[in-house]
């Protein structure tokens, strides 16, 4: 099972980039970055929509749904942001600038999420090992990005 999660994770990770890039580039074709995006997340939302239907879970109850953070019904406007960012950037520094610092920036984040257990994660404590990890990843960023 842990192989099987580890190797989704990398799969995902080699497609995240077309995202950003198809969606840069629909929007240069199109000449307008916000058609371009809501032409992206519709088909997210055709996606989703299709694998509620066949799901076997039943939609929660008002009570349940209004109940729940509401900072935790965001997390679409962060994927806009995300989205919003390669529009404009992607196509100005590059794809490979682009995720490199996009990475940097996650796992800045993450690193304190983790640490602090931020919206009910497993904490795993930042420590001499992670602050390496981190510094690697700044000089290869720095590299990457760097003419």
């Amino acid at each position: 099972m842990k192989y099987t999660m580890l190797a989704l994770a990398l799969s995902v990770g080699l497609l995240i980039p077309f995202q950003g890039i198809m969606t840069a580039s629909l929007s240069q074709k199109l000449e307008n970055p916000y058609l371009s995006a809501v032409i992206n997340f519709s088909g997210g939302l055709i996606v989703f929509l299709i694998a509620l239907l066949l799901s076997m879970n039943s939609f929660p109850a008002i009570k349940k749904l209004s109940s729940i953070p509401w900072y935790l019904y965001l997390s679409g406007v962060v994927g806009s942001v995300f989205i919003l960012g390669a529009l404009f950037s992607l196509p100005k520094i590059g794809s490979m600038s682009f995720f490199a610092l996009v990475i940097f920036g996650q796992l800045i984040t993450t690193l304190l999420v983790d640490h602090y257990g931020v919206f009910g994660v497993p904490i795993h404590r930042i420590d001499i090992t992670r602050i390496a990890g981190l510094l690697l990843l700044i000089a290869g960023t720095i590299l990457i990005i760097k003419k």
